[in-house]
């Protein structure tokens, strides 16, 4: 099952899910967020981010994918691309936007939510997605100091029927 806090309340839940991104920093995990929720989340979810691990210094932001804008590899390329504010040659192709994501600094600290999740890259083969999310999250690296969250927000009845539930393994996913 994705994880879901299961307390009362709308705000609760919310809550409860942004405490848990807040405190996974670098790592990958789905989580049950519904389409209207997604807005609140993510709010909620950005000032907590700067909160915690901003300062006047710098900004930790969460940015927003739409996994059902994401279906192919070159649709992927292209809203991730923009998406993470990467420069222009990164959309050029797999090779150079894996290079650009490769590229930054290792001192960066974001987190990206893909919303639509079960949608992202359903039409291509898993080993493009394992790559797709293997390279959107990692940290927190030790001279850099900076980290990359993947939350990976679907409804609960997405990711029950998701293409990839019988061959991959993600926090918040159940068997």
């Amino acid at each position: 099952m994705v994880e879901d806090s299961g307390r009362a309340g709308h705000g609760d839940r919310i809550g409860a899910l942004v405490e848990r991104v807040v405190g996974e920093r670098g790592k990958m995990m789905a989580l049950e967020v519904s389409g209207p929720e997604v807005d609140e989340f993510i709010q909620r979810l950005d000032l907590a981010l700067d909160v915690a691990f901003g300062g006047t210094v710098s900004y930790v932001g969460a940015r927003m994918v739409l996994g059902s804008a994401c279906t192919t590899v070159a649709k992927a390329v292209d809203q991730i691309v923009a998406a993470l504010q990467l420069p222009y040659p990164a959309a050029r192709g797999w090779g150079d936007f894996l290079d650009a994501l490769g590229d930054r600094p290792v001192s960066r600290r974001e987190c990206v939510v893909v919303a639509d999740a079960s949608q992202l890259l359903k039409h291509e083969d898993h080993d493009w997605w394992r790559e797709l999310v293997g390279a959107l999250h990692g940290g927190p690296y030790c001279l850099g100091g900076g980290w990359s969250t993947l939350v990976l927000a679907d409804h609960g009845f997405a990711w029950r029927n998701w293409a990839f539930r019988s061959v991959v393994e993600v926090p918040g996913l159940g068997s």
